[in-house]
């Protein structure tokens, strides 16, 4: 019954032709049927027949009503029925849709996308004009703005809007006001996630208090905000990792199941959560054993989907090795006036610690070593601690008695000799405490006790290096602790004793945090501390918290300013740095709070997020309508007796109905299953049809980008061109043979891994073969922050790590007199989703072989993108600047260069240049 409520008709006026059924009943009632006709050989069979035997006079009655359902079928489908049909208008007013689409909408993503599909398709099947807002933050400097968009511009937007990984942001739309005045009696309509950060509020209202003031506004929410719990900094204590937990404030009695993953998805740990009707925080504890806490590489919410609910954990969080130098000689009876008792307290919490000699210790390649005081080393212990140092390795000393009598060896700085009563350690009569902490120090930005002062402390000779080699300092500027590079290692000094015996340093929460963020340079055995201050985006998050390569427009982030990072497009959350060090931004390790928006408070219309489409009955009821005239001719030809083995022609028309039905559903379920081909299957697969290319890599979304973007490539080859291009298939550089592909794509990410020796000479015997590789490194959208030439992005730096070793020849920028600039269409530029990038394509200018045609094509304008085309055929990724123009621009260059790799330089043949001509002057 809910069906036919939400039945509407296009033409309802048309339903009045059904008060002609009963004058339709009476005309085919009266009206007898065609005589039936009986033929014989000879009049001896007169005989034979029955001579109660009639023909009757009128049709049938089941017959009759047949024929009027077939009438009254026909009257329903010009009537236009429709399921779910919005309201409709006689006016043309415009229509702003805002869509929200930061990282709170994630969750209420798929009714929210399902809704916006829907009023696209409402409002342009009602010729009204669509302007589409996002609230996701802007980058610092960039406003918003609105641009009149056509029917598939305006369905491929809304086809491609994912949540960000970025909270909202209302205030920079109240730009746009002035704009929305000038439209034609706008309506407005906000299709909200329901949550926003607490500082975003009173934009909020103000924004929609203006839009109010212009035109109608319709909110859409989910009916049940579904308000997954943020995930805030976790802390370690032991074997213990405890985990704060915030919801909005507004949702209530929430629950679930917090789980620490490793790479590939592993669960290492994991444990329930529940919120009481009045909480809105939580402390989760998850009891991990260091040996496996430094395989956990993400906390997350179970069956959560935004950024929020997901929690990067870098080597922050990590347990690291550290050798603690002892001696079996060590008076352990008294442990409280021994240095490695203080040690080990401070370095328990963050390090797993193996206690043993120099020698022991470098054996087993620690990268960090803490020595107490001790005076000079022997010549062959110290030659080897150097050299480990300068491969890398961290070196922590503390002074005492022993090194200040010792002549210095092994230190960062000069140390001062003398006569005092520790022969070098200096003595006040009042302790000294500590002073302010260098900028350039590791341990900027950590608390100082105001507590902590220092008895004695071994002093440095001035020296000009001395200020920069200063990490920590007392009051009175002189250093406590100094450090110096060598190599690719660090010799780190405390200038006091491991023990309160000179200072209470080493019985202070400070002392732990000072070895800790010492401890992190054993990490950055590679690079120097200082270059690690900026660090490059690596893998960043989306907004449904999934890890992609893909990396836009983000900038790499200044360590010193993670404090302050603004979470937007140019700092996603997600890691930062490389292979070797990251480290890991997320949404809630900020101190933001967020809240449920009272819609109420609102002078809008308030609606719930409705799934359902517009459904067209017209086709459904029109083959109805087919299938009972063909079963009323089978009928009528029954009747008279023109069907003799009506009954075998039934069985038969059965079988040929289903045989027919299952071939129809084959190719849908081999094409899905086309992607998985390997090995042999996927060669005669290539073999048997026409099909491009593209190379796997280890992004998902890259590579299903990938086979969209060739499978609407493919479309076109079919729909424009004699070429019948079957759907894509991925490639396997290392597994797959290429030599039968005319044309692979190869989108480029900055992570693709390092090609093999077997590889490399397959590359270059396809090339030889005469393929054609498009290389795409995707990122003309970073002109900006990369330069035009795009040298130094990532993407290119990748590029030329992987061509370093193929056999290319020279390239240049495409010419405008090329064979691919005619190759089927007319054209001098090549956009894709991008504009404007430079194509560079192989010079052939005097080689021999492979008809003359190009194996090496590079740009960056993303051309998979621009093709890329869903199940329904609609278009997966909007084009920047965006045009119906641009794509088909895109389409015709990747027309014109299959067809340059299947027809060679055919097109060059100067027989050709007479219609080239002719067409250029039309």
């Amino acid at each position: 019954m809910a069906a036919f409520t939400s039945l509407s008709f296009l033409f309802p006026w048309v339903l009045a032709a059904l008060l002609t059924l009963p004058l339709i009943w009476w005309l085919l009632r009266i009206v007898p049927p065609r005589p039936k006709s009986v033929f014989f050989p000879a009049i001896r069979f007169l005989y034979q027949l029955k001579k109660d035997e009639q023909t009757a006079a009128t049709t049938p009655w089941w017959l009759l009503l047949l024929r009027l359902t077939i009438a009254a079928l026909i009257i329903i489908a010009i009537a236009g029925p429709v399921l779910n049909l919005p309201e409709q208008r006689d006016d043309k007013d415009d229509v702003v849709l805002i869509v929200d689409d930061g990282w709170t909408a994630a969750e209420s993503w798929d009714d929210l996308k399902a809704t916006l599909n829907k009023l696209v398709r409402d409002t342009t099947r009602q010729e009204r004009q669509v302007f589409i807002v996002t609230t996701a933050r802007r980058v610092e400097g960039r406003l918003p703005t609105i641009t009149p968009l056509a029917e598939r511009e305006t369905l491929g937007i809304a086809a491609s809007l994912e949540p960000k990984p970025w909270p909202s942001q209302y205030g920079d739309l109240s730009q746009l006001l002035p704009r929305f005045e000038n439209l034609n009696n706008p309506e407005f309509i906000w299709l909200s996630s329901g949550i926003l950060q607490n500082s975003g509020i009173s934009d909020l209202k103000d924004f929609l208090s203006s839009l109010s003031d212009i035109g109608p506004l319709t909110i859409f929410h989910e009916e049940s905000i579904t308000a997954a719990p943020v995930i805030r900094v976790a802390n370690i204590n032991s074997e213990t990792l405890k985990v704060p937990l915030s919801l909005p404030a507004g949702a209530t009695g929430n629950k679930g199941v917090l789980t620490a993953k490793a790479d590939g998805g592993k669960i290492i740990a994991s444990a329930p959560f529940a919120f009481s009707e009045s909480e809105q925080s939580a402390i989760v504890d998850l009891n991990i054993p260091n040996k496996v806490r430094n395989e956990i590489r993400r906390l997350e919410v179970a069956n959560s989907r935004n950024a929020g609910s997901i929690f990067l954990l870098d080597q922050r969080w990590q347990r690291r090795q550290v050798g603690l130098v002892t001696s079996v000689s060590e008076q352990v009876d008294q442990p409280l006036l021994d240095e490695t008792h203080y040690l080990t307290q401070a370095l328990m919490p963050f390090f797993d610690i193996t206690r043993g000699t120099i020698e022991e210790l470098l054996a087993e390649d620690r990268a960090l070593i803490v020595l107490g005081d001790a005076a000079n080393l022997p010549e062959g212990i110290e030659r080897k601690l150097v050299d480990w140092i300068s491969k890398g390795g961290v070196l922590i000393r503390f002074a005492g008695p022993k090194l200040a009598n010792s002549s210095g060896a092994l230190v960062p700085v000069d140390l001062r000799s003398g006569n005092r009563s520790l022969q070098g350690a200096m003595s006040w009569n009042q302790p000294a405490p500590l002073g302010p902490i260098p900028q350039a120090s590791p341990f900027h930005g950590l608390d100082i006790p105001a507590d902590v002062t220092v008895y004695k402390q071994v002093l440095a000779n001035p020296s000009p290096e001395l200020l920069d080699k200063t990490w920590a300092q007392l009051e009175d500027g002189t250093p406590l602790v100094t450090a110096g590079r060598q190599g690719a290692g660090w010799l780190v000094l405390f200038h006091t004793t491991a023990t309160p015996e000179w200072s209470n340093l080493a019985i202070s929460g400070l002392f732990v945090e000072m070895l800790r963020e010492i401890g992190n340079l054993g990490q950055l055995s590679s690079q120097s501390f200082a270059d690690q201050r900026s660090l490059p985006p690596f893998q960043l998050m989306d907004g449904f918290g999934d890890i992609r390569s893909e990396r836009g427009i983000a900038e790499p982030v200044n360590t010193a300013e993670i404090d302050n990072l603004v979470l937007d497009a140019s700092h996603p959350p997600g890691y930062y740095g490389d292979e070797n060090f990251s480290i890991a931004i997320n949404i809630g390790q900020f101190e933001t709070d967020y809240s449920l928006i009272d819609m109420s408070q609102f002078s809008a219309t308030i609606r719930y997020f409705d799934r359902s489409t517009t459904i067209d009955l017209v086709l459904p009821i029109l083959l109805a309508a087919l299938l009972l005239v063909l079963v009323d001719q089978i009928i009528s030809l029954h009747l008279q007796g023109k069907l003799p083995a009506f009954r075998n022609i039934a069985r038969a028309s059965v079988v040929l109905l289903t045989v027919s039905f299952s071939m129809a559903l084959v190719p849908a379920g081999s094409q899905a299953q086309e992607a998985d081909l390997d090995g042999d299957a996927k060669a005669l697969a290539a073999t048997l049809d026409t099909r491009l290319g593209y190379i796997r890599t280890r992004d998902p979304a890259v590579d299903r980008m990938s086979h969209n973007g060739l499978a609407g490539l493919s479309r076109q080859l079919r729909n424009r061109t004699a070429v019948e291009a079957m759907d894509p298939l991925p490639l396997d550089i290392e597994r797959d043979e290429l030599i039968f592909y005319p044309l692979i794509y190869w989108p480029i990410t900055p992570d693709f891994p390092t090609l093999s020796d077997k590889a490399i000479l397959k590359l270059n015997d396809y090339f030889s073969g005469g393929g054609t590789i498009l290389f795409d490194t995707r990122n003309q959208n970073s002109v900006s922050r990369y330069g035009p030439d795009l040298y130094n992005s990532p993407e290119n730096i990748r590029l030329r790590q992987l061509t370093a070793r193929l056999d290319i020849p020279r390239v240049h920028q495409v010419p405008p007199d090329h064979v691919v600039t005619r190759a089927f269409y007319l054209m001098q530029t090549f956009p894709g989703r991008y504009d404007g990038g430079d194509v560079w394509i192989e010079d052939t200018t005097g080689i021999q072989g492979n008809d003359g045609v190009a194996s090496v094509v590079i740009g960056s304008n993303d051309w998979a993108a621009a093709w890329a085309i869903d199940a329904d055929g609609r278009y997966q990724a909007a084009t920047i600047p965006g045009n119906e123009r641009q794509r088909e621009l895109a389409y015709r260059f990747g027309i014109n260069l299959v067809m340059y790799t299947l027809t060679g330089n055919y097109k060059a043949d100067q027989v050709h240049i007479p219609a080239i001509l002719e067409r250029l002057g039309q």
